[in-house]
């Protein structure tokens, strides 16, 4: 009795302190996320008064600019004021275009990722209308109608968003015809969006005249040379693909399984 006495009490001081530990720890983390969110809101509301403030500040100086442009004698000293205030003013705005760039870029990547494509492109396309001129931001919208194109029911907006997406993709590399970010996307829609094996074929092979080791120029290979029956052509590709993976790559575990794949084919047609 003693024996079960004692393990009874040793079982409910256990559960006791655990059950401290756990409502301690709960606390604690109850603390931190409070912290964080109290931080978060501290760090939300400093950026608006900075902003708020740049904004005030450079209303002023705008209204400065204008009373002393206005006044019938200016002071060489008054007008070289004022181009220093509204050099200010440009700058800053040159630098809120940058960041409102990266921000339309990153939050356009994260839709992409989400499968948000209608999202991804209208914060896609303004970044398109502060920089005009991006190969960059014309290969991401391209990349998306892509997306959008496959996952279309619809026929006929399906070949919208394909056009759209070559027209986009072709656009980015008018500007930087060396990207190939841009060709690969480019192969991908000849492939999978417009099922001309060919031109998919000679795009991925222009990334290569590039840069010979480009691993997913390769893989592309092997599929589409796959795809049209080549199959020497496109064990050559898997083969160039295990003297570039890193041995310890996971995708070399498809690259023996493709080449296993056209290994078994080929004996069956001899």
């Amino acid at each position: 009795m003693q024996m079960k006495e004692r393990l009874r009490y040793t079982v409910w001081v256990r559960a006791g302190i655990e059950g401290f530990a756990s409502e301690m720890f709960l606390n604690t983390w109850r603390r931190i996320v409070n912290f964080r969110q109290h931080l978060i809101g501290f760090l939300v509301l400093i950026l608006i008064f900075i902003f708020g403030c740049s904004y005030s500040k450079e209303r002023s100086d705008i209204r400065y600019a204008k009373r002393v442009l206005s006044k019938s004698k200016k002071s060489n000293e008054e007008l070289i004021d004022v181009r220093g205030r509204m050099k200010k003013v440009i700058d800053m705005k040159i630098r809120a275009v940058n960041i409102l760039d990266s921000v339309d870029r990153l939050l356009g990547r994260r839709y992409m990722e989400d499968g948000d494509y209608n999202l991804a492109v209208d914060v896609l396309k303004e970044a398109e209308d502060l920089k005009p001129m991006s190969a960059y931001i014309k290969k991401d919208i391209g990349e998306c109608y892509y997306f959008l194109a496959r996952s279309e029911v619809d026929a006929e907006k399906r070949k919208e968003c394909l056009e759209l997406s070559k027209g986009y993709l072709k656009k980015a590399l008018e500007l930087k015809p060396d990207m190939i970010e841009a060709m690969y996307v480019m192969s991908l829609l000849m492939f999978f969006g417009y099922n001309d094996i060919d031109a998919a074929i000679d795009e991925a092979k222009k990334i290569l005249t590039i840069n010979p080791k480009n691993i997913d120029a390769h893989f592309a290979l092997g599929r589409f040379y796959y795809e049209k029956g080549e199959y020497g052509r496109a064990l050559n590709e898997y083969i160039t693909l295990t003297k570039i993976l890193p041995k310890n790559s996971p995708k070399r575990k498809k690259v023996e399984e493709n080449i296993l794949k056209i290994n078994r084919m080929e004996s069956v047609g001899e």
